[in-house]
């Protein structure tokens, strides 16, 4: 086989892959986890279903790369920046709640990680447990970016951090069928420009020794 030949063959791999991976999002955002299956997804990406027994092993490979994609789920630079060691250099609680912030920005620009989200608010299945480790993993990436530092395995630490992430997830699922929520404007930028604040101020007020 020529190079040319080749790089083709392997480009076309590719495409292919990022199809199905994308066919998976469509799917679950409009029908949710009892939508998914091979040939549903071979359909909805127009491919052969040999393709994802071939290129992923099956359904549960397929929807695992589906969880770590950037399509789905924000990329790690999306919350620390391109460059961690800026963020390193703030206080504990600017440095999470900046990260946070972040988060929260990137989940909002991802409609179908919205939907999904929303799916899993009233399905339990084996599939959503392969995107919740996807999940898992993701945040333990993410916490190679920060020192290994006492503070980082303190109960008010996490506490406060899984609180305003379950609220974070929340207002973005909660934001796809109404713009206000107690006032706040959870499916405008203001509102949660407020809400960033509101985030600041929690982990200030959580983390800040008062010497």
């Amino acid at each position: 086989m020529s190079e040319t030949a080749e790089l083709a063959g392997t480009k076309n791999k590719e495409t292919t892959k990022l199809r199905l991976i994308s066919a998976v999002g469509s799917l679950l955002a409009r029908g949710g986890f009892s939508a998914l299956g091979i040939n549903a997804v071979a359909d909805e990406a127009g491919v052969d279903k040999v393709l994802i027994y071939r290129y992923f092993g099956g359904m549960a490979e397929l929807l695992s790369a589906f969880g770590r994609s950037s399509d789905f789920w924000p990329s790690v630079a999306e919350v620390v920046g391109e460059d961690p060691s800026k963020l390193m250099e703030l206080s504990l609680a600017e440095r999470w709640a900046i990260g946070l912030s972040r988060y929260a920005a990137a989940l909002r620009e991802r409609p179908v990680t919205k939907e999904i989200l929303a799916w899993e608010l009233i399905e339990e299945n084996d599939l959503i447990q392969i995107l919740r480790k996807a999940r898992e993993e993701w945040f333990e990436d993410l916490m190679t970016h920060f020192p290994d530092d006492p503070d980082a395995t303190d109960a008010d630490l996490v506490g406060t951090v899984l609180l305003i992430v379950g609220a974070i997830h929340y207002f973005v699922v909660l934001g796809r069928l109404q713009g206000n929520f107690s006032g706040i404007e959870i499916d405008a930028d203001a509102g949660w420009e407020y809400l960033d604040v509101l985030i600041s101020t929690i982990f200030e007020r959580t983390l800040t020794n008062p010497d």
